[in-house]
């Protein structure tokens, strides 16, 4: 056996799984399942941007191999088509381990990816239909689908270069308000607050905070701080591009609030838009055929169950939890069913429910120096963010246990 090669193998195909958006469990549980195949002991360990792999040769010889992982933007096809390559090396490892590289290499590859018109074209829709989402009409629908679209595409430009991400972040955030003050600067009649709203959901990072709490709740401190930070530093930088923003364009003209009215759709049409917002993000993750659809149903199920349960006078918090509950056993279904993982269907259905504009309007309020209100936010946002995280682990853990009961 060539350890080293087998080392090689392993951290190439778990440093792309992270680089696409893989998770840390899956990433470790990946490798470790790898390493079984040929009969080998592993211990791994992951961050975010590295991974560590050692294994141990029957003389007692240690052979370790770290790697740096380069964080790219989450790319839902990549991490099912790695998913798939460890299973069908799991179930027939090839003889030489080198192979695993040559594969995963040409995995990268074959990887379909939607043209970038198409990746613009999901900015634009998920931020027009969360315009509606967020209690806005058509104008405001259209005023924050052009400023997600001007995001999308700074974004997406800036994705090229090497540049520091919070510099990159703060960036789309000043293009995404400067765009939408410049249409109330064009005495379009928008409600100011419900443009932004809604096409800010194109860069805030809600899904990181949950991952944040998800990981602290499974014992991945160092992890889930990492990831923590991160998020605080992307909603700091949205904060500060928005502000700049704001400050530049009250100084150059002289703004009024717009139509300050809100439109109170029906329960059944708000799950409709959250189903059509959560369409327009799989073109930017890169969401491919029925899979798209499906995690759309999922966020549209997610949000009848919160809407049921706010109804129901549940209070703040519980009906995240059971909506997150509900949402986590329909991804895990659809991962068994069509054999991928869960995340393709979490990262998208999750999108009405996470907390990613109060992580904005927590930063917004410290950068502001209204500490109440920032602490007030902040916390509330940690209470919704660890419900989703709570729901997500128990459904998790149950299947966990059933399966390994199976088994045994």
């Amino acid at each position: 056996m060539d350890y080293n090669a087998l080392l090689h193998g392993c951290c190439e195909l778990g440093c792309r799984l992270l680089s696409c958006g893989g998770e840390i469990y899956r990433v470790e549980d990946t490798v470790r399942r790898v390493c079984a195949a040929y009969g080998v002991d592993s211990e791994v360990f992951a961050i975010p941007n590295c991974l560590i792999v050692s294994v141990t040769d029957p003389q007692g010889r240690i052979y370790t191999r770290m790697r740096r992982a380069e964080v790219q933007s989450t790319n839902i096809e990549a991490l099912e088509q790695y998913n798939a390559l460890s299973r069908r090396v799991c179930a027939n490892p090839p003889q030489d381990p080198r192979e695993i590289v040559s594969c995963a290499q040409r995995v990268g590859r074959q990887v379909a990816c939607y043209p970038i018109a198409v990746q613009l074209l999901g900015y634009f829709l998920g931020a027009f239909f969360f315009g509606f989402f967020f209690s806005g009409g058509w104008v405001e629908a259209v005023a924050a689908g052009l400023s997600g679209l001007t995001a999308g595409a700074c974004v997406l430009l800036l994705s090229h270069t090497r540049s520091n991400f919070f510099i990159n972040t703060m960036l789309a955030g000043f293009v995404l308000a400067f765009t939408a003050y410049g249409l109330l600067a064009l005495r379009v009649p928008v409600n100011i607050q419900v443009v932004i709203t809604g096409s800010i959901m194109t860069l805030v990072p809600g899904l990181v905070f949950t991952n944040f709490m998800s990981n602290l709740l499974t014992g991945e401190i160092v992890a889930g701080l990492s990831t923590f930070v991160r998020a605080v530093l992307t909603a700091g930088a949205i904060a500060l591009g928005t502000g700049a923003a704001i400050a530049v364009c009250e100084g150059m003209w002289n703004l009024t609030a717009g139509n300050a009215d809100l439109i109170a759709y029906s329960p059944v049409l708000c799950c409709v838009l959250s189903f059509f917002a959560c369409l327009g993000f799989c073109f930017p993750y890169n969401v491919q055929g029925l899979g798209a659809i499906l995690c759309c149903l999922g966020g549209a199920l997610g949000w009848a169950v919160y809407l049921s349960g706010s109804a129901a006078g549940l209070g703040v918090y519980v009906p995240y939890l059971l909506a997150s509950m509900v949402v986590a056993v329909y991804s895990e279904l659809m991962a068994r069913v069509r054999k991928c993982p869960a995340t393709s269907y979490l990262l998208i259905s999750y999108f009405p429910l996470v907390p990613g504009f109060t992580i904005y309007q927590a930063m917004d309020y410290g950068i502001r120096g209204n500490i109440s209100a920032f602490i007030e936010t902040f916390l509330r946002t940690f209470g919704i963010a660890g419900c989703i995280a709570l729901g997500t682990l128990f459904i998790s853990t149950l299947l966990r246990i059933a399966q390994r009961r199976r088994v045994r």
